[in-house]
């Protein structure tokens, strides 16, 4: 793999994730699939935040809020990397590289910025934990978050057994001191796979208290409904019937279309990165290559159908208009290459005219999405499916799942 002048040791992950400038909209689009949910995808990462919030009041710290939520992550992590086994490649473990080689740790030695990982499950908790009423009013900033009485109840799950208080307590209040032997104990209350069932009743109980998150999770508990269905547009009919809620269903529709043009995006970039592979390009002689006309043919189609589609829908954020417009049939193809090249700047740079690789430049691209940890990726398939849809629906499972051993 050609990987310009970033090397894979050398980057923070190993693939572009590419969002086009439409991170204000993709936020929007995962609202309006899911309202509330923000990153959240299993229920351990919610309990982190809240434990992170109630001992940083318990030290009297809670402008530390971050920092501590950020470092019992990281804690959790490491203990399921270093004195676990089988979370190798869970999706649900973030510092993989990093602590490959530590074999203590400490308070101080992950919670400096960038000391765990560049980007936390803790950051996608400071909308999903207002958002699910965990917290008493949602927050631009983590540390300002309140706890509500069901976030103290997440909290109080853990820290409920004085041993995990205590060593949680000290480990924060002596940041230099290292731990090397952990007892089983924390190991329960820490570890993602072991979430309990107060744990995933409670989180279980905050997502049906939303009218159109409570329809989801019953259309996602039904047998006859898989999400691979969802890869098809016929699928995709089928499940939208079932959404009771009118406007809801609208945006879900557009949701679906969002995905679509951010697909088409993220191929089309790929062909003018395949393009560019061996040498520059203007953006005439690109636009007469066969795979880089058919696949902005496409992106122009998404676009003109996601367009039709937004005047059915309330408070469409001005970014997606601009890119649906920049993409528009009537527009020249060169003109619209180099509106998408100019948009992805790390993959791309223009030079006297020509397209050449950026500093960022890679053969292999994904879409953002901005909930979403680098490390902590969802790794099913999503394909077409909006990722909120991907997420609720692995918690309904994990809910359901504990539940059930409970019974």
């Amino acid at each position: 793999m050609l990987w310009g002048p970033i090397q894979p040791a050398e980057s923070l992950q190993t693939r572009l994730r590419l969002d086009f400038g439409l991170r204000p909209a993709i936020l929007a689009f995962n609202e309006w699939a899911v309202p509330g949910l923000g990153g959240a995808f299993f229920v351990r990462q919610l309990t982190w935040g809240c434990v992170g919030i109630a001992l940083a009041g318990e030290i009297g710290k809670p402008l530390m809020a971050a920092k501590v939520a950020e470092a019992i992550e990281a804690f959790a992590s490491w203990i399921a990397l270093k004195r676990a086994t089988g979370y190798e490649t869970d999706d649900r473990v973030q510092g993989k590289r990093k602590f490959s080689e530590l074999d203590a740790i400490s308070f101080d030695l992950v919670s400096k910025g960038g000391a765990y990982v560049t980007v936390p499950f803790r950051r996608a908790a400071t909308s999903a934990l207002p958002g699910l009423g965990f917290c008493e009013k949602a927050e631009s900033r983590f540390n300002a978050l309140r706890l509500a009485r069901p976030g103290m109840a997440l909290a109080e799950a853990v820290l409920a057994d004085n041993k995990v208080r205590n060593i949680l307590f000290g480990w924060i209040s002596e940041p230099s001191k290292t731990y090397q032997r952990i007892v089983d104990d924390v190991k329960q209350a820490l570890l993602p796979g072991s979430t309990s069932n107060e744990e995933c009743n409670l989180v279980r109980d905050q997502l049906v208290t939303n009218a159109r998150r409570a329809r989801l999770v019953s259309l996602f508990e039904s047998d006859d409904l898989s999400l691979s269905s969802l890869q098809t547009r016929a699928g995709q009919r089928t499940f939208l019937d079932r959404v009771q809620d009118e406007a809801h269903r609208a945006q879900l529709d557009t949701c679906f279309s969002f995905e679509l043009v951010r697909d088409a995006s993220l191929r089309a970039t790929q062909a003018l990165a395949n393009c560019i592979k061996d040498g520059a390009h203007t953006s005439s002689e690109l636009a007469k290559v066969d795979a880089v006309r058919r696949e902005f043919e496409t992106l122009e189609r998404c676009c003109t159908d996601l367009t039709g589609k937004l005047h059915i829908v309330e408070t469409v954020p001005m970014e997606i208009r601009a890119f649906c417009n920049e993409q528009d049939k009537k527009g020249e193809l060169e003109r619209r290459i180099k509106a998408l090249a100019t948009r992805v700047p790390q993959v791309f740079s223009m030079h006297e005219g020509k397209l050449e690789r950026g500093i960022g430049y890679t053969e292999d691209l994904v879409a953002a999405d901005t909930n979403e940890p680098v490390e902590g990726e969802e790794r099913t398939d999503s394909g077409l499916i909006p990722r909120p849809l991907l997420r609720l629906k692995r918690l309904c499972k994990e809910t359901a799942t504990e539940s059930s051993d409970a019974a």
